[in-house]
């Protein structure tokens, strides 16, 4: 760490032990991505040598004497830390909000106390992913955070997002990079491989809810409505669908289902768009392509192009995916078809579609180990997928006409 002035030790309240850092490199594997981020340490303490700042977690630098080191968690009293250290850079191995608490005594006498406080403060989110679902959940909890602590929020987010925060989001500052004075900044993902960087395992909880497994101090927000930025273009009343997802596991695989509900849909006079990226994608031996029956309009739209498509479709029909994600944020109704995740993983929609009496749900199943999303307890046998391929057109039909019921829809009129 050629930016540290002295040598890295890690500590963590997970009952991993202070390392230094080639052990801790050597320990644990997995975390290498975390341990990457190296800018200096910024927050200056008023004692020559001692830095102090929470950019990826808590770290302290600490200069040469007889210091004593006590770093504790306000909300519930643990010790992370209480020792006596000289020389050294302290990094925390958790990555999410934690209340830190830290004191430090020279020669017996206390010299420096300071607690978490990011009221009025310049706080980053790093958004390392172009991944459209878990960014729109995230970008709701830094909306919050700004509001609750009124400070001065900023974000590197992939390209693709600059729209979205440029129109739904204007308080929160653009940037490629760290800010040079930031006081705290987290990243925000769906850690699946990243255990320290969440305080809970996010397997086990809504993909609403991860954003709090980071920032403790937020509950769940309520969401950012995206209006539409044009008028309406399509005249005829139209659904949009998305039969695509990340990876083929958590798309729709019966053969013939979305070919029935298009039909369906065209019978009772609805334009069907499709509008994933690709007409066709192909992964694991799995083709997942554009039903033929679905207008075409699949292809590198913008953000705001798709929210524009999406706003004025009386309802969105997919998987889960990050179009259901930007449909429940444009706050249209959608019908979501997933085996692969249990009920209570996505946002809530009273279409949602699974087959209870299907092997289902592996993916928030902590004993099941999923390699990108491929069935783990199937492959290669004839029920790899049963979860999806045993979802009937008539249920995703059914759930189309209560929709149509409950909204007052008619597609004919």
């Amino acid at each position: 760490m050629k930016q540290y002035n002295y040598p890295v030790r890690y500590f963590s309240g997970t009952g991993v032990q202070i390392y230094p850092q080639e052990v801790f490199n050597r320990k644990i594997k997995f975390f290498d991505e975390l341990t990457k981020f190296d800018a200096p340490i910024v927050g200056e303490t008023g004692i020559d040598g001692m830095l102090i700042d929470f950019n990826y977690g808590l770290r302290l630098q600490i200069p040469e004497g007889n210091w004593h080191v006590r770093i504790v968690d306000l909300e519930s009293d643990y010790v992370f830390v209480d020792d006596d250290l000289s020389a050294v850079v302290l990094i925390s191995i958790e990555k999410f909000y934690i209340e830190w608490e830290i004191a430090l005594w020279l020669d017996g006498e206390p010299v420096f106390y300071h607690q978490f406080d990011p009221r009025g403060q310049k706080v980053h989110f790093n958004f390392p992913k172009a991944t459209l679902g878990d960014n729109i959940i995230m970008l709701t909890y830094i909306e919050a955070f700004r509001r609750r602590f009124d400070g001065e929020v900023s974000c590197s987010i992939p390209e693709v997002f600059n729209d979205i925060i440029k129109n739904y989001y204007p308080k929160v500052h653009l940037t490629s990079t760290l800010p040079g004075d930031s006081y705290a900044c987290f990243q925000l993902v769906t850690p699946i491989n990243l255990p320290f960087a969440v305080s809970e395992n996010p397997l086990r909880i809504p993909l609403l809810r991860v954003g709090n497994a980071i920032l403790r101090c937020i509950e769940t927000p309520s969401k950012v409505i995206y209006t539409p930025t044009k008028p309406r273009s399509i005249k005829e009343k139209y659904v949009c669908i998305g039969v695509q997802a990340s990876t083929p596991g958590k798309s729709w695989l019966n053969p013939d289902g979305w070919d029935q509900v298009v039909e369906y849909l065209k019978s009772i006079g609805y334009r069907v768009l499709c509008i994933d990226r690709y007409d066709k994608c192909w992964n694991y031996g799995i083709t997942v392509e554009k039903p033929a029956g679905a207008e075409d309009f699949t292809g590198d739209y913008t953000l705001l192009e798709r929210i524009n498509q999406l706003a004025y479709a009386d309802f969105f029909m997919g998987v889960s995916s990050g179009l259901a994600w930007l449909a429940w944020s444009i706050d249209i109704p959608v019908v979501m078809i997933s085996g692969i995740t249990e009920k209570w993983n996505e946002f809530a929609t009273p279409y949602r579609i699974l087959n209870l009496f299907a092997c289902h749900g592996c993916y928030n199943a902590c004993n099941a180990p999923i390699q990108a999303f491929q069935c783990p307890l199937f492959k290669g046998t004839e029920r790899a997928y049963e979860c999806s391929k045993n979802i009937s057109a008539r249920q995703v039909i059914d759930a189309v006409d209560q929709l149509i019921a409950d909204k007052n829809l008619d597609g004919r009129n």
